[in-house]
């Protein structure tokens, strides 16, 4: 399962660089996240992204980021994630239909109500129990976050894993 708060730090990345770098980096994680997010993001709205949204969205990585690592001070990581929570607020509303559904609707333009929601996300995982189970990758040189759900797991994924058993495996073995 995709935890959106850990994907939205997991945006920097050592090999690739910043996901978030340019406006099209923003729109095509947007588009990426688009199944686990509320607020519609219909492909005009991704295509109007601009400078904005994209610096927008880095100051609220790094925030996020900031605080999962415990790194700097907390108060200006708070600040900025409060300040991206709160840029476009939200509600549910009633569709009646068959069945009657609820549908989420915002004040603000569907980019940075996403962003916001996005926020809210790692709102909810800084200020709650899985707060524990965030970590940084164990592998050397990895930059990734990831929710620890197993006693054993020290990496974001098998890939890191499967490096850092190879390369201890060619240290005792050469020497």
């Amino acid at each position: 399962m995709v935890h959106i708060a850990v994907a939205f730090a997991n945006t920097v990345r050592a090999s690739t660089g910043d996901a978030l770098g340019t406006p099209a980096g923003l729109a095509a994680w947007l588009r990426e996240m688009r199944p686990y997010l509320e607020i519609r993001l219909d492909e005009d709205a991704l295509a109007a992204v601009g400078e904005h949204e994209a610096a927008a969205a880095r100051r609220a990585r790094d925030a996020v980021r900031g605080l999962m690592a415990g790194a700097g001070p907390a108060g200006e990581h708070v600040r900025a994630l409060n300040e991206a929570a709160r840029s476009a607020p939200r509600w549910h509303e009633l569709s009646w239909g068959d069945p009657p559904s609820a549908e989420v609707r915002t004040s603000g333009p569907p980019v940075p109500a996403a962003l916001a929601e996005v926020a809210g996300h790692a709102v909810l995982l800084l200020s709650g129990p899985d707060r524990e189970r965030v970590r940084p990758c164990g592998a050397p040189g990895c930059v990734q976050f990831f929710l620890k759900e197993h006693p054993r797991r020290e990496w974001c994924s098998p890939g890191c894993g499967n490096r850092v058993r190879v390369a201890r495996h060619y240290a005792r073995t050469k020497g």
